[in-house]
């Protein structure tokens, strides 16, 4: 199902991360939209401090496919021995600002709990039309010790606290703030994937919120998949 012969690119984010940018990926790409259109009954919403939207696993023998793809197109950017074990979903987002988690206030990252592991995030875009958005990637200005107050306090204040505490509005993050740097957009595309290493702080490039839709035709479709891997024990 995924392309062999590719169009690959790499493109540095800041801070020791890069993110592989896959053009064609996908040799028969409109069969995922055409899954998810005829399981979009089964779709469910995501926890709300998880993903601000709607999401359908994908089978483990799907899931498998992309450990290929790592493997022969961003094992080596990314320092990584083998995928370990991996899950993905097909997604929509769907939340209005207003009704967005504190989380999703903010740039968000993945992080591994053993130091031999890490998570590599891909993301392949499943939708014809640009403007739904691609991906921001941020660096933060801010010490380490004060992102981890950032991202305990989206968790577990209320939204109305969370902004008085840290004077953060709900929304999407699109630009450059006091706590992070916008770093690199890369803009959707049908049939692109991006894949990076979770630690790489990013948010979907939604400038138009009011175009979101829970129609997997119209709506802001992605394969969104979350491998965990060893690391590499010598520097390449």
């Amino acid at each position: 199902m995924f392309n062999p012969r590719p169009v690959v690119r790499q493109m540095p984010i800041g801070h020791g991360h890069a993110c592989i940018v896959i053009d064609d990926a996908l040799l028969a790409p409109e069969r995922l939209p055409a899954f998810a259109e005829a399981y979009r009954e089964d779709f469910q919403p995501a926890p709300a401090a998880v993903f601000p939207g709607l999401h359908l696993l994908m089978p483990e023998d799907f899931t498998a496919l992309l450990h290929d793809v790592v493997r022969d197109h961003a094992r080596q950017a990314l320092g990584v021995r083998r995928v370990l074990r991996s899950a993905s979903r097909l997604s929509l987002v769907t939340t209005s600002p207003p009704a967005l988690a504190p989380a999703h206030w903010l740039p968000r990252r993945q992080r591994a709990f053993e130091p031999d592991q890490c998570l590599v995030l891909a993301e392949l875009f499943l939708f014809h039309d640009p403007t739904l958005g691609g991906t921001h990637f941020f660096l933060p200005r801010v010490s380490p010790q004060h992102v981890e107050q950032l991202e305990h306090d989206a968790e577990a204040l209320l939204p109305e606290d969370f902004t008085l505490r840290h004077a953060i509005a709900a929304g999407y993050p699109q630009a450059s703030s006091a706590s992070f740097t916008h770093a690199l957009t890369v803009p959707a595309r049908w049939n692109r994937l991006l894949i990076h290493d979770g630690a790489a702080f990013r948010a979907p490039a939604i400038a138009d919120p009011a175009r979101l839709s829970a129609d997997p035709r119209r709506g802001r479709l992605t394969l969104r998949a979350t491998l965990a891997c060893s690391r590499h024990r010598v520097a390449w």
